[in-house]
């Protein structure tokens, strides 16, 4: 399941009250990594959710770009969330709306900026004698993944369209290791196919995403079911 800790809904409604027919829910989406305080506000914010048409996000609020709300949004509902813009390549989140109007917390959301991603996958890329990673320019599609608790995973058992990933182990330090059994913190899934991306934890899959050439897929927050 995803995990609500940080695509969490900070409902704006307080005590028992009937269930709302829509909700909105905003917050801040950065340009890469968001401790580089670079803002994504030259771009689209896409909605997708689970039967029902894409609702596309405003920055509603006059000076503050990067502060994206969408709004007229099914409550509880899983969605995609598909960011495309200037500076970044097609990047794609999943989550689930809140029961009430809320807010993700700051830092969930970020965009795949082009020299950070391009730094990462080369060096976080599988060791010889795999085949070089594709890029994501030519439509290559590729997935970086982060759990919120490594140690209850097992890079062993993990599944992304049916292959095994990269998975990587940071020591206090934040040097890293290749790890191919046991815990993990970060894991990656390259040169996947179009379509639908599942990610099994060992126990069934635990999220999806439907994934066009040239996306990275972001698979973070999650817990094993």
């Amino acid at each position: 399941m995803l995990l609500t800790s940080l695509l969490l809904a900070c409902g704006t409604e307080r005590g028992v009250r009937p269930g709302a027919d829509s909700v909105s829910y905003g917050g801040w989406v950065y340009l890469g990594p968001p401790s580089s305080e670079v803002v994504f506000g030259d771009g689209t914010v896409t909605f997708e959710p689970t039967g029902v048409e894409p609702v596309e996000a405003t920055q509603l609020y006059e000076g503050y770009p990067g502060y994206w709300v969408a709004e007229a949004l099914p409550p509880r509902t899983p969605f995609q969330l598909r960011l495309e813009g200037e500076g970044a390549y097609p990047t794609v989140w999943a989550g689930d709306t809140p029961s009430a109007n809320g807010t993700w917390l700051s830092g969930a959301l970020f965009a795949a900026e082009y020299a950070y991603i391009d730094d990462l996958l080369v060096t976080f890329a599988p060791p010889a004698p795999a085949a070089p990673v594709g890029a994501l320019a030519d439509g290559a599609i590729h997935v970086w993944g982060l759990p919120n608790d490594g140690t209850a995973w097992d890079c062993a058992d993990v599944r992304v369209q049916g292959r095994t990933p990269v998975c990587y182990l940071f020591d206090e330090a934040g040097a890293a290791t290749l790890v191919t059994d046991g815990p993990f913190d970060w894991f990656f899934a390259f040169d996947l196919a179009p379509g639908e991306i599942v990610l099994d934890a060992g126990s069934g899959p635990i999220e999806s995403w439907t994934a066009r050439e040239g996306d990275l897929v972001m698979a973070f927050w999650l817990e094993p079911a």
